[in-house]
């Protein structure tokens, strides 16, 4: 039973709900709910979308997706960047070129093409090594950044093919070519350190 009160102390009970049956006498048990059954349903994996900084490559034009958490946003706000850098350098799997890019104005590597969107994460993006230029006074290296797909995953093989023309350190100067090893990965931390 159900009890309901007004303002002026007034009771009003409540009984609950009885069906009654047209044409017949009324029933002498109250119909009891039905259990209902619930239909397995397939499972689906949940995909999200995290921002991602869009650049376009320099030489052929391709798209380059880099997650924001996962170089240390260097371009956000001051207060959530993990990673001090004017300019990255990334490499574009269709040309194979590895070139720098920036989303601050006035620095080497800025286009009006690149920008910040909202897109899957597809595979894994990592730090391979903080490149110093060839000018022996200069201390402001780039950090290089791949994203590595888990189905074709990249090799030191592979690495040796990227092409290296003009890539720089944000002041210009003409970056060292080092051997690199996709598979081993650096942990993220400001370039402070090499200092």
């Amino acid at each position: 039973m159900g009890f309901l009160r007004d303002e002026s102390g007034y009771v009003l009970v409540l009984g609950r709900p009885r069906l009654m049956a047209v044409g017949a006498a009324s029933p002498a048990k109250e119909e009891t709910a039905k259990r209902v059954e619930i239909a397995a349903k397939p499972m689906v994996v949940a995909a999200c979308s995290v921002p991602q900084y869009c650049f376009s490559c320099s030489w052929c034009g391709e798209q380059i997706l880099l997650p924001t958490d996962r170089i240390g946003s260097p371009f956000g706000n001051p207060d959530a960047r993990k990673v001090e850098a004017q300019s990255i350098a990334t490499v574009c799997m269709h040309c194979k070129h590895i070139a720098n890019y920036s989303m601050f104005r006035n620095c080497l590597g800025f286009d009006t093409r690149h920008r910040l969107v909202h897109a899957q994460r597809k595979g894994e993006t990592v730090l391979l090594n903080w490149l110093r230029c060839a000018e022996p006074l200069c201390m402001k290296p780039v950090p290089l950044f791949v994203n590595i797909d888990q189905e074709n995953p990249i090799f030191e093989a592979d690495a040796e093919r990227w092409l290296w023309d003009e890539l720089t350190c944000c002041l210009g100067h003409r970056a060292r070519q080092i051997s690199l090893d996709p598979t081993m990965q650096l942990p993220l931390r400001s370039a402070s350190w090499l200092r």
